[in-house]
């Protein structure tokens, strides 16, 4: 896990301001859901535009290099955008923000999800109906740049590498080059209603003795709510074991070692799991979780920044902190996301597309993307925003940072997904033996890639 090493480096410089709250322990060492189906958040797209309004006012920048790049890039003569992103608040108020700098530069904001834009603009962008800028997960980045699908992000390329923490960076490099602004990150944690818990447990084992507790599975009341076999939140499991997906490097599809000794043991701990969570996995779903947290009717749930703004305003005095240790002792080592902001290919006007990219993640874009979101910035200098460090929810999300690595984001990724929730759907019903269940998913995923 030499990379879990190298993530924890920067995000604890640039992040963590304390020790870890209760659950992290002294934690020292290693650092979008099933992106093929639906937005991680568990939002649906809509179709919503935003109309453009006027005003002009001073940028306020992250960090710029020495030669201030922002100021060199000229927009093309008539230029005018359309951003997709899936927030209808962000939308509307990003194009005023926009608007308020560039009030020569029209600008549209359409509701694309964040994980269907890429499917979207392969379809529209050659009838000229797509986007000029769009949001993705990263994972969907080398796909786009294989394809001919985004633009290179030559001119801002020493900018991103500069002002943006190492993985975010990588997960934006497809063959050594950078296809996209790096926006925002995020990852699982565990959240925890503090009127049903006093200290949240440190391991699994304590879990699995509050569930004993707790259960009553007659009455719909469980310790802990999660989508159980969605491979973006079942994955630490087997991560917290040494289970590296395509290898060492994660960039190897010859390498992607379900049939692995680690990846056993971290599925046949999680084949312990439904004891603690006793439902079918069908019924294990984001609406139960989000619905029976925000009721105050669940002590824990795994679940991400994007749940902080339902739970605050359903009224849960609620915190977050780090998954519980394994029985081997170490922490769950979860997948992370970071969304990308990229350029079609497709644009008319490249060079003003490149600047609203950027745009994007500055610091008053960044502080609204909280404020509709609570995204956490990509970039080594958001990361010390005022917002970010003031904020004992997203402090909770980035503990759990330290412990999870991006997704891998070669091409095959997007194979994954089907067969690894179906290895995690026949052990949790018991339909399979985990080494069954790994073996069965490892045949049906080589057997859909090109060799």
């Amino acid at each position: 896990m030499k990379n879990v090493k190298k993530v924890l480096a920067l995000l604890v410089v640039t992040a963590l301001t304390g020790s870890c709250v209760a659950g992290c322990g002294n934690a020292q060492g290693e650092q979008q859901g099933n992106t093929e189906s639906k937005d991680i958040t568990g939002t649906e797209a809509s179709a919503d535009n935003t109309a453009v309004t006027d005003g002009d006012s001073n940028e306020t920048e992250n960090k710029e290099p020495e030669n201030n790049v922002a100021d060199e890039l000229m927009p093309e003569e008539g230029a005018s955008l359309i951003l997709w992103m899936d927030n209808d608040e962000y939308n509307e108020r990003i194009v005023s923000l926009w608007n308020e700098k560039y009030p020569d530069i029209p600008l549209t904001v359409e509701n694309v999800g964040t994980t269907d834009a890429r499917t979207k603009l392969e379809l529209d962008g050659p009838t000229g109906m797509g986007c000029d800028v769009f949001v993705q997960p990263h994972d969907g980045v080398a796909i786009s740049a294989n394809s001919g699908l985004i633009l290179e992000m030559d001119y801002y390329s020493d900018y991103i590498k500069e002002n943006f923490t190492e993985n975010a960076v990588e997960a934006v490099t497809y063959e050594g080059a950078v296809y996209a602004f790096p926006l925002s990150m995020k990852t699982i944690a565990l959240f925890y209603n503090k009127a049903l818990v006093d200290e949240p447990v440190k391991t699994w084992e304590e879990m699995k003795t509050f569930a004993e507790g707790y259960n009553d599975p007659a009455q719909n009341k469980f310790a802990i709510l999660w989508q159980a076999v969605e491979p973006y939140y079942a994955h630490g499991f087997l991560g917290g074991y040494g289970y590296e997906m395509f290898g060492e490097s994660h960039d190897d599809k010859d390498q992607l070692g379900w049939d692995s000794k680690e990846a056993l043991a971290g599925m046949e701990f999680f084949n312990t799991l439904s004891d603690i969570y006793p439902v079918n996995s069908a019924d294990a779903t984001w609406d139960v979780m989000n619905s029976m947290f925000s009721a105050g009717e669940a002590p824990y749930v795994l679940t991400g920044p994007w749940s902080i703004a339902d739970f605050k305003s359903a009224g849960v005095d609620f915190g977050v902190t780090c998954l519980p240790l394994l029985p081997n002792g170490e922490h769950p080592v979860t997948l992370s996301t970071v969304d990308t902001v990229c350029i079609s290919s497709y644009t008319e006007y490249p060079d003003a597309a490149m600047m609203l990219a950027k745009f994007l993640t500055d610091e008053e874009a960044m502080t609204l993307l909280y404020e509709t979101k609570n995204e956490i910035p990509a970039s080594i200098i958001g990361q010390s925003f005022e917002f970010v460090q003031a904020d004992e929810h997203l402090q909770g999300v980035l503990e759990q940072t330290v412990y999870s690595l991006p997704m891998p984001y070669i091409p095959e990724m997007s194979n994954v997904w089907s067969p690894y929730q179906k290895a995690f759907t026949a052990v949790w019903d018991k339909i399979q033996s985990p080494e069954e269940a790994l073996a069965a998913a490892q045949e049906e995923f080589y057997s859909t890639i090109v060799q």
